[in-house]
């Protein structure tokens, strides 16, 4: 049940509340997010950051979104989900999920907090307790090939390459080639 925590580190549920959604709004216009995170879009607004997470905040969607915090400071944004409805409507992701099969993705936003290992504390946390308390048969994601920081981030947090796949995000119009990176329990 969250928050989760790990000493100075908290995952906790987004709240619909304007300071969490503006968080978003900071975080998305930062460089190092934009650049990974629906790049071929203009950084969102507020009004479109509440029209796109809000449903989730509000338990209208199966995702989780959440707020990673670095000494009780938001620094970050993750969100977790089941894959299975995911590749029903987007088969070209080719996630081969089971009904326990679930992604994850995650930003740190402040750009004073890069680089410090915070994401891959932030994905171990929250993908021991996706196994430990939800039942996660295996936790999958994806992440654009040139994107060799979150890689490292990842394969640190225990997920390893299985093959290249096309993301929903776009790069120059054109879907991105991404890895799919998987971390199975055990």
């Amino acid at each position: 049940m969250l928050p989760i925590r790990d000493g100075d580190l908290t995952i906790r549920a987004m709240r619909d509340v304007v300071e969490d959604y503006l968080l978003l709004v900071r975080w998305r216009a930062e460089p190092h997010v934009h650049e990974w995170w629906d790049p071929d879009d203009p950084a969102p607004t507020l009004e479109e950051v509440i029209a796109q997470y809000g449903p989730a905040v509000r338990g209208q969607e199966p995702t989780t979104s959440c707020i990673v915090e670095f000494d009780d400071r938001p620094c970050g944004y993750l969100q977790f989900y089941r894959w299975l409805p995911y590749t029903v409507d987007e088969p070209a992701i080719d996630v081969r999920a089971d009904a326990d099969t679930f992604g994850i993705d995650i930003h740190i936003g402040e750009p004073d907090l890069v680089g410090h290992g915070l994401g891959t504390r932030a994905i171990e946390l929250v993908c021991g307790y996706l196994e430990r308390d939800l039942g996660a048969s295996w936790i999958a994601l994806t992440t654009e090939v040139a994107n060799h920081r979150a890689q490292r981030a990842y394969e640190k947090a225990g997920f390893t390459k299985v093959r290249q796949v096309l993301d929903t995000d776009t790069r120059d119009g054109h879907r991105a080639v991404c890895w799919l990176m998987e971390r199975r329990p055990g």
